[in-house]
């Protein structure tokens, strides 16, 4: 049952959490935070301030663990609970951002590669128009603005090279410099150009094919590992209960 002084930190606790201002706490972020909320399109002060809100409705179950004395075990494993529900929303959205990546180091090649057929008779503009509709879903929004950017200044390689930039990728960079070389140079070398940009988007397919693959076998590797497993911890178990059975009879 609470007593006086149980009901009086319960009264505290609650006239904290009334009058506190969540958004004015500060901590630590992580080092990489702006740039996956610029990436995901979120606003960095509202995801901050969502991740404390919770979290801090989380930690303060933790006095009432300390009055009722919890055993410190159990304390420590709870703060490390409101670790974890304060990091979640970051490792989701860290998450979020491998898969983009992943799909993107697929997706874009192929894109690339219907890209180069349409311009052995197009401009790099009209080629990149024509193939918006095909594109990868995540770069669209994008490449409209790219090609607009093109039409307007054709000649800085700052909009070939900004091109899908949030992502880091140096086989997205070194596309679109190709890109930006085959725009910019004479017909003598567009050509050129244009095989040296096939020769890099091929090897650039058949790496990300044979890394699907590899991930495949080992996902279908370590499910065959597992009914293996599970009869090892039975026949452990079984042993165990066997030769507790003879010791007892002594």
């Amino acid at each position: 049952m609470f007593t006086i002084r149980g009901s009086a930190v319960l009264l505290l606790l609650i006239l904290v959490y009334s009058n506190f201002n969540y958004k004015k706490l500060k901590l630590r972020k992580e080092s990489d935070l702006d740039h996956l909320c610029q990436i995901n399109q979120c606003d960095l002060k509202e995801f901050q301030s969502r991740r404390m809100f919770v979290s801090l409705k989380t930690a303060l179950i933790f006095p009432f663990l300390v009055f009722l004395r919890v055993p410190w075990t159990m304390q420590l494993m709870f703060l490390g609970l409101v670790f974890v529900v304060y990091r979640w929303p970051y490792m989701k959205l860290k998450k979020k951002f491998d898969g983009s990546v992943q799909r993107l180091r697929y997706e874009f090649p192929i894109w690339l590669r219907q890209l180069q057929i349409l311009l052995q008779s197009n401009t790099v503009a009209v080629s990149m128009e024509i193939s918006a509709p095909m594109a990868p879903q995540m770069i669209r929004g994008q490449l409209e603005r790219l090609i607009e950017q093109i039409r307007q200044s054709p000649q800085q390689i700052s909009t070939y090279t900004d091109f899908l930039s949030g992502y880091r990728l140096m086989e997205v960079s070194r596309a679109m410099k190709l890109l930006y070389r085959y725009n910019s140079v004479g017909q003598a070398d567009s050509v050129k150009q244009l095989h040296r940009m096939i020769t890099t988007t091929g090897k650039w397919l058949r790496q990300q094919r044979i890394q699907s693959l590899n991930t495949k076998s080992a996902l279908t590797q370590w499910w065959g590992i597992l009914p293996l497993l599970s009869v090892t911890v039975v026949f452990l178990v079984m042993m165990m209960v066997t030769i507790t059975s003879f010791m007892e009879r002594g």
